[in-house]
């Protein structure tokens, strides 16, 4: 046996050999392997596509955040005075499964502060929480997760006083008497901070208003909250009540009576003669005549007024004379503009007549 080395052994190939071998297969055919490439890729993007329990991210811009439980928060005493109203928008970010992609909201989410959390009074940190489930994915990204709210105590305080602000006048030609409102008293319930402040309920009711006609008429007026100082008490989280019934207006029950101008009786306003010389050249009274109140078939009945507090005496008297008198109000007059008058009686001396008018 020989102990050379067998010549016919095949070389291990170098890695230069092996990348010419790589290089000579990606050539061969390579429209063929570039057309198979590509229909891969559609073969898998098509059962990407078709598989519904893959998910996508989904963006949502200008998603409104919402606060929930209000009333369980009042009924546990408190309320937030503040810091809701910074809640406004956000983004969202979703892993949403594709069946649901093109259908889903951000609605689905329920992006929300939940107030039934707050347990006490003051600044609270509240988180932004959304839903989450498997039919529509999660929520994987909030531009802010929390907002802060200052608490208050939610109180009740009853029996607080009603009152007309009136202002402008009844129509021409009528009389308002003092009007009724209903409720007289309210119940009011808010913030311990603002409901403290609280003396009136004040209701706007303007008279120019009314219809120019006599009868009842029934006005809704709104209102506002005063203090003892006569200044408005913001009423955004108060709520005025009656009976249980919430509130936002007023009933004023106005009666309308219609007038009549009427001229007082001066005959025998006087009693005595003046100083001799001298005559009553003219009476007459200012105002010249008062305005009546009452019914329709009342007026209709009306014609002159009388005088109530004597005569006048003039015995003697060598000028004028300027006296207050009372004037009587009719029985059924619901309303006189006067109750006095002033009387005003001229006496001048008694001329005599000239040579020419003596026939």
């Amino acid at each position: 046996m020989s102990n050379k080395p067998d010549d016919i052994r095949t070389k291990a190939p170098s890695v230069r050999d092996l990348l010419q071998r790589l290089k000579k297969v990606m050539l061969r055919n390579w429209g063929l392997k570039l057309g198979c490439l590509a229909l891969s890729v559609v073969m898998w993007g098509g059962l990407i596509s078709n598989d519904g329990n893959l998910s996508r991210e989904k963006t949502f811009t200008d998603v409104a955040v919402t606060a929930v439980n209000a009333d369980i928060l009042q009924r546990n005493g408190l309320v937030v005075v503040s810091g809701l109203e910074e809640l406004g928008t956000l983004q969202m970010r979703v892993d949403v499964p594709q069946r649901y992609y093109n259908s889903v909201t951000a609605s689905t989410y329920n992006a929300r502060v939940d107030l039934s959390r707050i347990t006490t009074a003051g600044e609270q940190m509240l988180p932004i929480i959304t839903n989450t489930t498997s039919t529509y994915g999660q929520v994987t990204w909030l531009s802010k997760n929390e907002v802060k709210v200052v608490v208050d105590n939610y109180i009740t305080r009853r029996r607080i006083p009603v009152q007309l602000d009136k202002r402008g006048e009844a129509p021409a030609g009528f009389y308002a008497p003092e009007p009724s409102i209903d409720p007289a008293l309210v119940v009011i319930s808010g913030p311990r901070q603002v409901v403290e402040r609280v003396a009136r309920c004040v209701a706007v009711y303007d008279l120019s208003r009314l219809s120019a006609q006599p009868g009842t008429q029934l006005t809704a007026v709104p209102f506002v909250l005063q203090d003892a100082d006569n200044k408005v008490v913001d009423s955004s989280l108060v709520s005025v009540t009656s009976e249980s019934i919430l509130l936002d207006t007023m009933l004023v029950d106005q009666r309308l009576y219609p007038l009549k101008t009427v001229d007082i009786n001066l005959g025998g306003i006087t009693s005595g003669q003046p100083k001799a010389g001298y005559r009553v050249a003219s009476i007459s009274a200012a105002p010249a005549y008062l305005s009546v109140a009452g019914t329709s078939e009342f007026l209709r009945t009306v014609s002159m007024l009388e005088v109530s507090s004597g005569t006048i005496d003039i015995a003697g008297a060598s000028e004028t004379l300027i006296r207050a008198v009372k004037v009587e109000r009719p029985q059924n007059a619901l309303y006189m503009s006067e109750d006095a008058v002033y009387v005003t009686v001229e006496i001048v001396p008694d001329t005599p007549p000239t040579p020419e008018a003596v026939p």
